[in-house]
C-alpha cells in the first residue's frame, strides 16, 4: 500500500508538472513558427516537455499496475 501511496503521489507531481509543461511547449512552439533565427533553446524546452509528458503517462501506468495489484479492490462491499 506504501508504494501505491508514493507512485499516486509521484503521478500527481508529474501531471501537475505536464500541465506547466503544455503550457511551455505552445509557447515554444509557437515562437518557433515565427521563423526565428536561432531557435535552439525553444526546441530543449519541446524536449524537456516531451520527456516531462512521456515520465507522467509512464508513472500513471505503474500506478494502474499497483491498483490492479491491490487485493479486494475488485469485490463489492455488502451494504449493512
Amino acid at each position: 500500500m506504501k508504494k501505491l501511496r508514493i507512485s499516486a503521489t509521484v503521478s500527481v507531481i508529474l501531471g501537475s508538472a505536464s500541465l506547466i509543461a503544455l503550457v511551455f511547449m505552445f509557447l515554444a512552439l509557437s515562437d518557433i513558427s515565427n521563423k526565428e533565427p536561432d531557435t535552439l533553446l525553444e526546441w530543449k524546452v519541446v524536449q524537456f516537455s516531451w520527456i516531462t509528458l512521456l515520465l507522467f503517462v509512464f508513472s500513471t501506468f505503474v500506478t494502474i499496475g499497483y491498483i490492479m495489484k491491490t487485493p479486494g479492490i475488485w469485490e463489492r462491499k455488502e451494504a449493512r
